[in-house]
């Protein structure tokens, strides 16, 4: 279902910016420059919807199968990765081991994070602080904001599929995370601190397999 949905809405969408760019070439000797403005918007628009479908297809489609790397190798390509994602967004790393020999999930560390932080973003405006630990068996993560802190019934309701409590928003990102974090055996919570909210979560160690 999953599939057909995404395959039904791409379609949808491409059609609507192949439309956006024919009609914006037609027409180009005739629009102002205010009018010109519609069509990068028409697309931009369109963008969001594809990124809203990969969302969906993150919650209820298959999961990729995991691929296991290096701790410190791993981490320094997601925070470069999470920095460009959320540029305006002071991103504080802390990691206890920069030679550890732990095995994780990349794209599961990469895309919990990138959800964590978007939502402790979106929450707070203000810097937000990544901390990364070796523990038994696996690793443990938090994502720590200094926004307001959240009623004990929105952190009891945050990893419900498209509950939030921003107008325009899907709704989705801590789902997604909570799905791919027990997907691989691990744990997910959010609990309000003395000044914000902390997203943690555990990520067992995939082994000492093929590298």
């Amino acid at each position: 279902m999953v599939r057909l949905l995404r395959h039904r809405l791409l379609n949808i969408v491409s059609g609507v910016k192949s439309a956006n760019s024919l009609l914006a070439s037609e027409l180009d000797d005739r629009l102002t420059a205010r009018e010109r403005e519609y069509f990068p918007l028409i697309d931009r628009e369109c963008d969001q919807v594809c990124a809203m479908v990969d969302r969906i297809e993150a919650l209820f489609g298959a999961l990729p199968k995991p691929k296991p790397a290096l701790l410190p190798s791993a981490v320094p390509s997601i925070m470069s990765d999470l920095r460009q994602i959320c540029p305006m967004a002071e991103i504080q790393l802390e990691v206890d081991d920069s030679d550890s020999e732990r095995l994780v999930c990349k794209q599961t560390l990469e895309t919990v994070l990138k959800e964590a932080v978007l939502n402790a973003c979106e929450i707070s405006r203000k810097p937000v602080t990544v901390s990364i630990c070796e523990i038994k068996d696996g690793i443990s993560v938090r994502v720590i904001d200094q926004g307001k802190v959240l009623s004990e019934d929105v952190r009891e309701m945050a990893f419900e599929p498209f509950y939030s409590t921003r107008t325009r928003h899907l709704g989705v990102g801590l789902s997604i995370a909570k799905r791919l974090v027990e997907d691989r055996g691990g744990t997910i919570s959010i609990r309000g601190e003395a000044d914000g909210n902390c997203v943690a979560f555990f990520l067992p160690d995939m082994g000492f397999g093929e590298r």
